[in-house]
């Protein structure tokens, strides 16, 4: 991806291998993993204590999985109802191959998901195509 993208404007490709990514966006705070890692309940906590300062410096707080290939949302709330981690699985674009159609995976649409985030009140839409 660096490669094919190297001479477009507008679009950046992170190279690095570790299996959880985190981004600051205005006042959200994104991590970005392929979700077969971690125990999903612990994500919110390895944020917290992978990016303290990032952590610190958020309100809003998201998790973009893709592992499952379906949709799953969770929400993760503290004693405070304003401070929370919101995990989510995005359905996969690719098609069933023998090893989906073993498993039973064959019922769910492809689709591609994007998510628009405001620098101060996070996200605030939600984008899917399904084809």
């Amino acid at each position: 991806l660096k490669s094919w993208f190297r001479n477009t404007n507008g679009v950046s490709v992170d190279p690095n291998p570790q299996h959880r990514k985190y981004y600051a966006y205005g006042s959200s705070l994104i991590g970005l993993s392929h979700g077969d890692g971690a125990k999903t309940n612990n994500l919110p906590l390895h944020m917290a204590q992978e990016e303290p300062m990032m952590w610190a410096k958020s309100k809003h707080r998201y998790w973009y999985l893709h592992h499952l290939h379906h949709k799953q949302r969770y929400k993760f709330m503290s004693a405070f109802d304003n401070i929370g981690v919101t995990i989510e699985f995005l359905r996969s674009p690719s098609g069933t191959d023998s090893w989906h159609a073993t498993k039973g995976y064959s019922g769910s649409p492809k689709a591609v998901e994007g998510f628009v985030h405001a620098k101060e009140h996070g996200q605030i839409a939600h984008l899917t195509y399904i084809f």
